[in-house]
């Protein structure tokens, strides 16, 4: 595996992942008989709100309604919300069976029936504790490093199965080498700010394959991000090895004024953390960011040697062999 001048000894933060989808059910089976509670409530037992709409996706497939009683969780406005057995209209009779009076589709008197003592160990909060304690490994060399490939990664999903797709560069003459899948289960949902839990497991097998002198090009902040790590980061302390984010999207950070070369800084906190860039005639920009192992300048280096359309060619090639994974359509 390709290695940097950073610690030698980095725990992995990817392996005993929690069962979210156990937990969630878990935690909503506590709902007692004539009480509700909200999808953002069950979240928070989980650890964290963001995780509220996969509280609805677990719920949406519940297939114990009689252990996990998911008719019981409604919105936080009292709206009752979808339900995959029989739709509104049946989720308010059966609640209204238990004594539960709805009107126009919300639960009256919401506060005095909401249901919040949940048993929980909070499973988000110790995957976020995993991600505070990676930050420390944070390796930003200012000295240059050796690139001689650098390898664009993404990762394509059809429900709950993740197709992750290399694509590697020569950097010397920026042509293609080689580029390969690795396809399996992608058990961890997808939660916003907890991507790396459903990704890097899966990417694993990729790195493994990578030659030295590699730099990861991932589809996905760096440490542009609210945290400060971002998947690119994550994936670049995890598996030890030079990493850029190359995100689609200005995900945090306050736009700067542009520089000469046409980049644009984007800071947190009064420090640049990542850069704005165009493509040759691209209307919209990426934003490109250190991931771990790699200087600034010398990220900026990187990217632009491949930046042929908005999005660089390692990240885009990597998207496209994903998808055709995904679609079954892939070939060499």
């Amino acid at each position: 595996m390709p290695q940097t001048d950073g610690p030698v000894m980095v725990p992995s933060s990817i392996s005993d992942i929690p069962d979210l989808w156990e937990s969630t059910y878990d935690i909503v089976s506590q709902v007692p008989l004539g009480r509700v509670t909200t999808y953002g409530h069950v979240a928070r037992a989980l650890g964290d709100v963001v995780a509220s709409r996969f509280v609805g996706l677990a719920m949406s497939r519940n297939d114990d309604i009689v252990r996990v009683p998911c008719r019981r969780v409604i919105q936080s406005d009292g709206r009752l919300g979808g339900y995959t057995g029989g739709g509104p209209q049946k989720k308010a009779a059966l609640l209204e069976a238990e004594g539960i009076r709805v009107e126009d589709g919300k639960v009256v008197g919401l506060d005095g029936l909401l249901f919040t003592d949940f048993v929980s160990n909070r499973p988000l909060v110790g995957l976020r504790e995993r991600q505070k304690a990676l930050s420390r490994f944070v390796n930003l060399p200012r000295a240059r490093i050796d690139v001689r490939y650098v390898a664009g990664v993404d990762v394509a999903y059809d429900g709950d199965r993740g197709h992750a797709a290399a694509a590697v560069f020569d950097y010397g003459n920026g042509q293609l080498v080689d580029s390969f899948v690795e396809n399996g289960d992608a058990p961890f949902p997808y939660v916003p700010t907890y991507l790396a839990f459903r990704e890097l497991p899966l990417v694993s097998r990729l790195i493994a394959r990578l030659p030295e002198h590699t730099v990861l090009m991932y589809d996905g902040n760096g440490v542009l991000h609210p945290e400060g790590m971002g998947i690119a980061t994550h994936a670049g302390i995890e598996f030890r090895i030079p990493a850029i984010g190359i995100a689609k999207s200005l995900l945090c950070g306050t736009r700067g004024c542009p520089r000469p070369e046409g980049t644009v800084p984007v800071s947190i906190g009064g420090k640049v953390a990542g850069f704005e860039v165009h493509g040759p005639g691209a209307v919209r920009p990426v934003y490109a960011s250190v991931g771990n192992g790699i200087g600034q300048r010398q990220m900026l280096e990187v990217v632009g040697r491949f930046l042929r359309h908005r999005v660089p060619e390692p990240t885009r090639l990597a998207h496209i062999v994903a998808e055709r994974a995904r679609r079954g359509t892939i070939h060499k």
